[in-house]
């Protein structure tokens, strides 16, 4: 069944973890480097989203400040996977369709199945309130089982943080001196000037989840008004 579990870190085994630069993933990067874990860090490169360059410069700043810190620790060297090389089964585009039409689960969730083949107990930070939590807790409670499409998809991920909400993990981020850490997080997919764009999906569910203090008067104004979004970039367009 899904592991919920935190890991045991007292082993020295690597502990494997996708990490995005997001606020959900840094805030696990912590946990694991308050406890003195070994951390190996995966991140996988989407060359169609403008925003990666920013979560990998974002993701060394933080590796470079917890391996200081945390002494006890050691963070591995971050592995970057190409996504276009990353294979990927029919059975799990398939799969993801078909839970499609029981609630939305977003497309990144295929090709997460698949790296999970390639990567044993690699850690996701899904997290309560997170679009994906309502398939990952109908396996947590035992409404599916091992032959169930929620399983196909999720049964091999491990899910440490499930059940903390975004501000909870602000809070223990405060207990630990690790807010400002936590704060040098990125989420965003289409930021401007290097601030979030309130626009993007990450943003939509950052703000929804109790999180607007992340963003500028400006994003919060795209974020309530897109359309506004949407003229702006065409009266800039046609001044350039």
């Amino acid at each position: 069944m899904v592991d919920t579990t935190i890991s045991d870190t007292n082993s020295k085994q690597p502990v494997n973890i996708l990490w995005t630069g997001g606020w959900d993933s840094t805030f696990r990067m912590i946990q694991l480097a308050v406890s003195g874990a070994v951390i190996q860090p995966y991140y996988v490169i989407d060359t169609a989203r403008i925003s990666s360059l920013t979560e990998i410069r974002q993701m060394y700043i933080i590796k470079d400040d917890l391996s200081r810190k945390y002494k006890d620790c050691e963070i591995k060297d971050i592995k970057l996977i190409e996504l276009s090389r990353i294979d990927i089964p029919d059975k799990y585009v398939k799969t993801h369709k078909k839970l499609l039409k029981d609630s939305y689960i977003g497309s990144q969730y295929i090709w997460l199945a698949a790296l999970s083949e390639q990567i044993a107990d690699l850690e996701l930070s899904i997290h309560k309130d997170d679009t994906a939590e309502y398939f990952v807790r109908k396996l947590v409670n035992k409404e599916k089982g091992p032959e169930s499409d929620e399983f196909t998809i999720f049964g091999r991920l491990k899910f440490p943080i499930l059940d903390y909400t975004k501000p909870e993990m602000e809070e223990e981020a405060k207990t630990t001196g690790d807010l400002d850490i936590l704060y040098k997080s990125w989420f965003c997919h289409k930021p401007i000037n290097n601030t979030p764009c309130g626009i993007c999906n990450p943003c939509k569910y950052t703000i929804a989840e109790g999180m607007a203090n992340r963003f500028t008067i400006r994003g919060k104004i795209y974020n309530k008004a897109p359309r506004l979004f949407s003229l702006t970039r065409k009266v800039v367009h046609r001044l350039i």
